[in-house]
C-alpha cells in the first residue's frame, strides 16, 4: 500500500473513531440502559416460620418457601412503550412444596406491573394491578441511590417508604441497603374455618379480616443497573373476627431471606450488566473519539506532507543536466617553409 494511501485509510478510520464515541454514550447506552422486554426468570426465598397448615386447618411451623416467576410480555410492552410483567409467587410448606397443583400451597398470587423501562415509574395500561405510586418493586431505577424509594408491597397491595441505610458487600460486590417498615394495617377477607379463630367448629365458616405487618424488609440493591440481589423481609399476617380480636389466629409469621443459589446468580447478572453499562458512561467512548482525533491527525499530517514539499520548489524550475567535459584542442604547430632550415 502507498504512503498516499496508507494515510487515507488512517484519516477515514480516525473520523469513523470520533463520531463513534458520542454515538456509543448516547444512542448504545440509552438502547441497553432500560428494563428488558422479557425477562424470564425465578427467585426462591426461604425461612423458618409458623403458619396454618392449609392440610390440617391448624397450626403448623416448619421451612417456608417462597418461589417467585417474572415473565414479561414484549409484544403487549412494545405496543405499549412498557415493560409488561407478570408475577407469579408461591407460598409452600414441606407439605405443599412438593404438589404440582400450585392451587394447593399456602398462598398463590398472580400480579401484573407495567412501568416505565427508564424511570420505573407505573404505567397505566394492560391489566395492571400492582406498582402505582411506587418507583421500585422488582427492580429499582438505573442510578439507584436516592435518599428514599416508594417500595412496593404486594401483601399490602401499596407502597411504603424505603430508607437508604448504607452499603452491604457481597461476593466481593458493594451494594446499597434499603430498609422498609410496614405497620399493621387490614389488607381483606378470608373464609376459614370458626375453630381456626378459636371459635366453636359448628359454626362451619366466618369470614374473618386479615391484617398485615412487616417490621422490615431489608433490600440490597446494585446501584448501576438497579437490579435487587438480596432481600430478607419479615412477614406476618393475622387473621380476626370482625371487631373482636380475642378471636385470632396467626395465619403468618416468618422471616425469609433470598436464597444462597438465586442470590449469587442475581449478584454476577448485575455486576455483569453494571461492568458494561459503566464503560459505555465511562471513558471508552472518550477513549474512542480521542483515539480517532489521533489518528485523522497522522493521517491528516501524512497526506499533507508531499503537497508540501512540492509547494515549496520554484514554479517551472528543473533541475539542469551536468553538460559533459569536453577535452581541450591543443592546435598542432605550423610546419616549416620549404628551404628553411637547410
Amino acid at each position: 500500500m502507498s504512503k498516499r494511501a496508507s494515510a487515507a485509510v488512517l484519516l477515514a478510520s480516525g473520523a469513523l473513531l470520533v463520531a463513534a464515541g458520542p454515538v456509543l454514550h448516547d444512542a448504545v447506552l440509552s438502547a441497553v440502559r432500560v428494563a428488558p422486554w422479557d425477562p424470564d426468570s425465578t427467585t426462591v426465598s426461604t425461612g423458618q416460620g409458623r403458619f396454618i397448615d392449609p392440610t390440617t386447618g391448624g397450626p403448623g411451623t416448619g421451612l417456608v418457601t417462597v418461589t417467585e416467576t417474572i415473565k414479561g410480555d414484549p409484544v403487549v410492552g412494545r405496543k405499549h412503550h412498557a415493560a409488561v410483567w407478570t408475577i407469579t409467587t408461591r407460598v409452600d410448606t414441606p407439605k405443599t412444596i412438593d404438589l404440582a397443583d400450585a392451587r394447593q400451597a399456602l398462598q398463590l398470587s398472580v400480579h401484573r406491573w407495567t412501568f416505565d423501562r427508564v424511570s420505573n415509574r407505573y404505567v397505566p395500561c394492560c391489566g395492571a394491578d400492582t406498582g402505582q405510586g411506587a418507583d421500585a418493586f422488582r427492580k429499582f431505577p438505573f442510578h439507584a441511590d436516592a435518599l428514599v424509594y416508594q417500595l412496593w408491597d404486594p401483601t399490602a397491595g401499596r407502597a411504603f417508604p424505603a430508607q437508604l441505610d448504607g452499603t452491604r458487600v457481597l461476593e466481593g460486590h458493594t451494594f446499597n441497603v434499603y430498609t422498609q417498615e410496614i405497620k399493621k394495617l387490614r389488607v381483606g377477607t378470608v373464609a376459614v374455618p370458626a375453630s381456626v379463630l378459636g371459635l366453636p367448629s359448628d359454626q362451619g365458616t366466618v369470614e374473618a379480616e386479615e391484617w398485615y405487618e412487616n417490621p422490615q424488609t431489608l433490600t440490597l440493591v446494585d446501584q448501576e443497573t438497579g437490579t435487587p440481589v438480596s432481600q430478607t423481609t419479615h412477614e406476618i399476617v393475622t387473621l380476626q373476627m370482625p371487631g373482636d380480636p380475642t378471636h385470632s389466629a396467626t395465619a403468618l409469621d416468618v422471616t425469609l431471606r433470598t436464597d444462597q443459589d438465586t442470590e449469587e446468580r442475581l449478584i454476577k447478572q448485575a455486576t455483569g450488566q453494571a461492568a458494561g453499562l459503566a464503560l459505555l458512561e465511562g471513558p471508552v467512548p472518550w477513549l474512542l473519539t480521542a483515539l480517532g482525533v489521533v489518528l485523522a491527525g497522522v493521517g491528516g499530517l501524512r497526506l499533507r506532507g508531499p503537497r508540501a514539499r512540492r509547494a515549496q520548489a520554484p514554479a517551472g524550475a528543473q533541475p539542469d543536466p551536468v553538460a559533459p567535459q569536453q577535452p581541450a584542442v591543443v592546435p598542432s604547430p605550423a610546419a616549416p617553409p620549404a628551404g628553411e632550415g637547410s
